[in-house]
């Protein structure tokens, strides 16, 4: 098994400026615990910036996924060979795709088409697509990226030999749910502080799907029976390993929303994985340690187009 891992240590800076997003995108409902808003160390925040540059060019896009409209913003350069690999980029509980707009505008300079969905349901505020929060699990975010997926591979631009996905929090559950299910059109997958403890979580709160109410207002975004109900029996463990290409993990030592062992146990159990750690990172980077996160993935995607 190839396995290769890493740790950062983190030096915090004084006086960081994040994006006024949920860490990286968002995070997921846990029993108890605190979700999404401020970062952990009470750091400022600034907007979100929409990627720009005279590299790229960006669209709106909209995909039809289970019969309701799926927002998507996406960067393609301008130059460089006639079909670009893409990656499709999925964010976490509470998130929206803006989550991912400079890291979109720095691989977009990079070459790469990028594609950042709204789930749908899976924001508090800001998302374009349709669909109620109460509607919305990892399973119906599953398949609005496996719509984006098959809507993506039809593209002239794209170079469907370098198709990746690359997930946060909640949107790297589910990139790795459905990576076994597709790994004949996809290169690999980047895991950003994956959400592997959602089906533990939901355990944790309800012994039985009669025990589940019919909406729970979380962190101000209701979701219902159907987030909790599907995975009370479902064992992620079982089903990622069966994606046998790469696999790049990235993982904060200090994450209270989604203890790093799960990523550990994630690691051991891939054919190929990348692992890194930040030592001292919550559920979410900042700063430095976002700057080292996002080169991991540069680097990772580097390796995986020479190949």
């Amino acid at each position: 098994m190839k396995r290769f891992i890493t740790t950062f240590l983190a030096v915090a800076a004084a006086s960081v400026l994040a994006i006024a997003q949920p860490p990286q995108g968002g995070g997921f409902p846990r029993g108890g615990q605190r979700q999404g808003g401020r970062p952990q160390g009470g750091m400022q925040f600034r907007m979100p910036q929409k990627p720009t540059d005279a590299s790229f060019e960006t669209k709106d896009i909209n995909i039809t996924s289970r019969g309701k409209k799926l927002y998507g913003l996406a960067v393609i350069p301008k130059g460089g060979p006639a079909k670009k690999p893409a990656i499709i980029m999925s964010h976490g509980y509470g998130g929206t795709g803006q989550g991912f707009w400079s890291q979109m505008t720095e691989l977009g300079k990079e070459g790469y088409i990028c594609l950042a969905l709204d789930l749908q349901g899976g924001g508090r505020m800001g998302s374009q697509s349709e669909g109620a929060t109460t509607e919305m699990s990892i399973f119906t975010e599953k398949q609005n990226v496996l719509d984006a997926l098959n809507e993506i591979r039809t593209w002239d631009c794209v170079d469907t030999e370098n198709i990746f996905l690359l997930g946060e929090s909640q949107g790297g559950c589910v990139s790795a749910i459905l990576a076994p299910e597709v790994q004949d059109k996809i290169k690999a997958i980047c895991l950003i502080y994956p959400a592997l403890c959602i089906p533990d979580d939901a355990r944790a709160l309800y012994k039985t799907k009669e025990d589940i109410p019919e909406v729970v207002n979380f962190m101000g975004m209701d979701i219902g029976k159907n987030y909790y109900a599907p995975v009370l029996d479902y064992d992620v463990y079982s089903v990622i390993p069966a994606f046998e290409k790469d696999v790049l993990i990235v993982h904060g030592t200090n994450d209270q929303l989604v203890k790093v062992t799960y990523s550990d146990k994630a690691a051991s159990l891939y054919k190929n994985c990348e692992y890194h750690t930040i030592e001292g990172g919550g559920h979410g980077f900042f700063g430095e340690q976002k700057v080292t996160s996002d080169k991991y993935v540069s680097d990772f995607l580097k390796k995986e187009i020479a190949k």
